[in-house]
């Protein structure tokens, strides 16, 4: 099954210059038609005063297509090609991850994950519920590449979506953490879009309750920045709540996506995380690079990254990291 491309459900679609990646994905539209609409679309986006002079016309036309174009990246390269979390994002459709990566720290063996994340729509029984299966997020690793698979915690979980517009998307999700014993769970998610000139954001607030850590909260805002039709620039920041630690869990990176190709692509990452467990303070910081490619067709990807980190445990002295990542993403 290839990997269509999917429409992000809080933009329209637009006849603009594409990418190569989106090009691929739309070789059987035509460029007439594409042609023919694209002066109709443009002009609900932004519409263009024909007494304004040659440069504000530009400006606006720019300004209007590379608003468009941060939604378009958004969703199709970098969250689809780079394969995020498909739970978390908000590209339609059904949606299947398979993954598995062996990562080597300077002085350590070598350890291997497997992870699966499964995002089934039900169309038959509600337009607005989810199936949701995936495997444990936790950072731990085995040394043995079958006991990364056998040794992994699962989830399933139903999602229903209460609203889903331009600007809100609010779900419930209910559902256990298959283990000894299970950890039923339920989490409650709200997402706000806005857009600010050629600036995107999306914040989110979750709130969750599971049977093992009692009552939790995330919060994060996410700044996307189109610096051309092949570099987006992205800002994460996020801060998490247990209400039995008492104390918040902080994280924030930069990175930036460079498209090379409709089948290779670069992303360069830096990051840093912390608590508030004593005072405010960062202990964990990352640089890394990230090369991903198509090997077969638009659905299995290779990936190699090397990486630094600096933490607190080891007096912040560099430590070089490498890993490696193949990878099946399924759409319809």
């Amino acid at each position: 099954m290839s990997l269509s491309q999917p429409t992000p459900v809080y933009r329209q679609a637009i006849a603009v210059p594409m990418s190569p990646v989106q090009q691929e994905a739309d070789e059987s539209d035509s460029l007439d038609a594409d042609a023919s609409n694209s002066d109709d679309q443009y002009s609900e986006n932004q519409p263009i005063d024909a007494s304004d002079g040659m440069v504000n016309r530009s400006r606006k036309w720019l300004a209007g297509y590379l608003d468009n174009l941060s939604g378009d990246i958004d969703s199709f390269f970098v969250d689809t090609f780079f394969s995020e979390d498909i739970l978390e994002d908000d590209v339609g459709g059904s949606r299947a991850k398979l993954s598995f990566y062996t990562r080597r720290e300077a002085g350590q063996p070598v350890d291997y994950k497997f992870g699966v994340s499964v995002n089934l729509e039900l169309p038959r029984i509600s337009e607005r519920l989810n199936l949701l299966l995936e495997s444990s997020d936790e950072e731990a690793r085995e040394a043995d590449p079958l006991e990364s698979v056998e040794n992994n915690n699962y989830s399933a979980a139903l999602r229903f979506i209460f609203r889903e517009t331009d600007r809100w998307k609010t779900s419930l999700d209910s559902g256990v953490r298959w283990g000894m014993p299970p950890d039923p769970f339920t989490r409650f998610r709200a997402r706000r879009y806005a857009w600010f000139s050629e600036w995107e954001m999306k914040a989110t607030q979750t709130l969750y309750w599971y049977s093992s850590k009692g009552w939790g909260e995330d919060t994060s805002v996410q700044l996307n920045y189109p610096l051309n039709i092949e570099k987006l620039f992205r800002i994460n920041a996020k801060a998490g709540y247990l209400l039995d630690d008492d104390f918040f869990k902080l994280s924030y990176s930069a990175s930036l996506y460079h498209e090379l190709s409709s089948k290779a692509a670069l992303a360069y990452v830096a990051g840093a995380s912390g608590d508030t467990e004593l005072t405010p303070t960062f202990y964990s910081y990352t640089a890394s690079l990230r090369y991903r490619r198509k090997l077969y067709q638009d659905w299995v990807f290779g990936e190699i990254s090397p990486e630094l980190i600096w933490e607190r445990d080891s007096n912040y002295e560099t430590t070089p990291v490498i890993m490696f990542r193949i990878e099946t993403v399924i759409s319809r």
